[in-house]
């Protein structure tokens, strides 16, 4: 029997089901019949695995002999495991086209099964016919995998029946892509990296949820800020806590107690999961329990299998779960909304696991072991994400004439609100000071933030830029337009601590295209007196400025979505139904 430490609650590690509802997405891979769905999809299947994604589900090649259709073979994604699957009928007395085999069922069945499926980001059924919408076949997998499974199922149609299909799932998310059209793959890997947990650009985890804590050494007081975090938010939100213990050697000396522990020889197997269910104890994770939680996990993994440790315990919380985490080795395989690392106050000195990460802080935070040079103010939870409050000051561009759009493009609806009303929601949760560079003040008044008019007008964005900067009351300044609906806080950082790192006066990222992007961009008010310099001489392009001073380039590594055209703007509405 397995020992359970007192206090803790035995947590079943065996993977579940989750619950799932809106997260389930539908996407119906259609073309005429043998047009080449199953090549297109078998390509589609190549490139998500290139990007670090799960496939799993089936394929169903046609097989020919000098074009005859003859029948169709499974494949099972897994393994790659082949059987024949059904045989074409060319006997007129037979009343089905073709006889299926026992081989090719078997081998579909596992396929598409909660166990072969259960950790894949994407599903592929191939295909969806007839036999389906007359409830044989795959159908069964098909509703099981809609109602329990958290992965992307992608079901290959022929056109004709499309419609049929979209009726009997009309309960889902549905979206509908041309087999035949190159840009339908583009499409579903788009979808991938908004749906699933796993990022493909780094292959990390990412949790917007969760609010780690690491530390530079032991004893600087990580869990006191883990605790006065969850005495602020833990009132009005559901907040769960996670102490998570790394084991480098099963038989190596402890890192939680020491020698003589017993933390790493009594673990059983890879991992072990416990949930805290004593608040009075004095343990780490009893006070993180008393201050506000409302579950608290402690987690002994071997370093090995942090990815397997990790992703039983969002089984058991859910990848949605708002959580506060304390460790150093987790944030290697997990991108979290908020990395904050905790550092004695008279010492410099990092342990192994510290340094590994290190580069990764959003914030160092200084402590004595009780108090720290962070005021939990500085901390923001909203829409299930955490965000830190920078002090700089976010500029929104909104004076240009949208003469591409055809209209104003700031006052576009987005979910009901005006767009501009979304990117100031989203950046006032990051700045301490919010200014939209605008002649029309009483048009944005509505807002509640300062609406900073160009000094002189008609001399475009580089005249507003300059007219923000004069009133802003920070050195620090994120100039961003207001045509990018979705504006990612883990890019913000990453700019805002390039500038902390140097003295640049100006901070501009290019984007995986190539392109520069100087309205989103971090600028200095010492770039001022350059910026006036180009405006004095007649000068209007942003580029002009940076002959002038001290700019940065840095990637980020992705495109921006901005929204420049009616064509644009109705294809992000149409795609907010099929994130998260």
């Amino acid at each position: 029997m397995k020992t359970v430490p007192a206090g803790f609650l035995a947590v079943s590690t065996k993977k579940k089901q989750p619950m799932v509802s809106i997260r389930n997405k539908l996407v119906l891979w259609t073309g005429e019949k043998h047009s080449g769905k199953t090549t297109s999809v078998a390509k589609l299947v190549k490139i998500a695995r290139g990007e670090g994604f799960n496939v799993a589900g089936l394929l169903a090649p046609a097989l020919y002999r000098d074009c005859e259709l003859l029948g169709f073979d499974a494949i099972d994604l897994r393994n790659e495991t082949r059987a024949p699957l059904a045989k074409r009928n060319t006997d007129a007395s037979k009343t089905e086209g073709f006889t299926f085999f026992a081989e090719g069922l078997k081998l579909g069945n596992a396929a598409l099964s909660a166990t072969a499926t259960k950790t894949a980001d994407l599903v592929i059924v191939d295909e969806f016919g007839p036999l389906e919408l007359d409830g044989r076949l795959w159908r069964e997998n098909v509703d099981s995998l809609l109602a329990s499974n958290s992965a992307l199922i992608l079901l290959v149609v022929r056109q004709e029946l499309a419609e049929a299909v979209r009726r009997v799932y009309k309960d889902f998310p549905c979206r509908n892509l041309a087999a035949i059209e190159p840009e339908s793959i583009d499409k579903v890997i788009s979808i991938l990296r908004d749906f699933s947990p796993i990022t493909a650009r780094n292959n990390m985890i990412k949790l917007d949820g969760m609010l780690m804590i690491g530390s530079a050494g032991t004893n600087i007081g990580k869990t006191e800020l883990a605790c006065a975090l969850l005495n602020k938010f833990g009132k009005n939100h559901d907040i769960v806590g996670i102490k998570v213990t790394t084991i480098k050697d099963r038989d190596g000396q402890c890192p939680r107690g020491g020698e003589g522990c017993g933390v790493c020889s009594s673990l059983e197997g890879n991992f072990c999961i416990t949930e805290e269910t004593n608040r009075t104890s004095g343990k780490d994770t009893s006070r993180l329990l008393a201050a506000g939680a409302c579950r608290v996990f402690w987690i002994r993994v071997l370093k090995e299998h942090l990815v397997e440790g990790i992703t039983a315990l969002l089984d058991i919380i859910g990848p949605q779960a708002v959580s506060i985490c304390e460790s150093n080795s987790l944030r290697q395989i997990v991108e979290p909304g908020l990395f904050l690392m905790a550092r004695k106050n008279d010492s410099n000195a990092w342990k192994s696991s510290a340094r590994e990460v290190r580069k990764y802080a959003d914030r160092i935070v200084v402590s004595d072991g009780s108090s720290f040079d962070l005021a939990p103010d500085r901390i923001k939870l909203a829409d299930g994400k955490w965000t830190l409050l920078e002090k700089a000051t976010a500029i929104i561009m909104a004076g240009g004439g949208s003469r591409r759009m055809g209209t104003d493009k700031s006052m576009l609806p987005i979910e009901g609100r005006p767009i501009i009303e979304r990117t100031c929601r989203q950046l006032a949760a990051c700045f301490e000071q919010v200014l939209i560079s605008a002649n029309e003040a009483d048009k944005f008044a509505f807002l509640g933030f300062e609406v900073v008019p160009d000094k002189v007008p008609q001399q475009g964005p580089l005249m507003g830029i300059a007219s923000a900067l004069e009133a802003s009351v920070n050195e620090i300044n994120f100039v961003v337009a207001c045509d990018i609906p979705d504006i990612e806080p883990r890019n913000i950082r990453r700019i805002l601590s390039e500038a902390a790192g140097s003295d640049a006066d100006i901070i501009v990222p290019t984007t995986g295209n190539g392109r520069y992007e100087p309205l989103f961009a971090v600028y200095r008010k010492s770039a001022l007196e350059a910026i006036n310099k180009v405006l004095s001489s007649g000068g209007r392009k942003i580029s002009d400025v940076f002959d002038l001073c001290k700019v940065r380039n840095i990637d980020l590594g992705a495109s921006l979505v901005n929204l420049n055209t009616m064509a644009e703007y109705e294809e992000f509405r149409n795609n907010l139904q099929y994130k998260v």
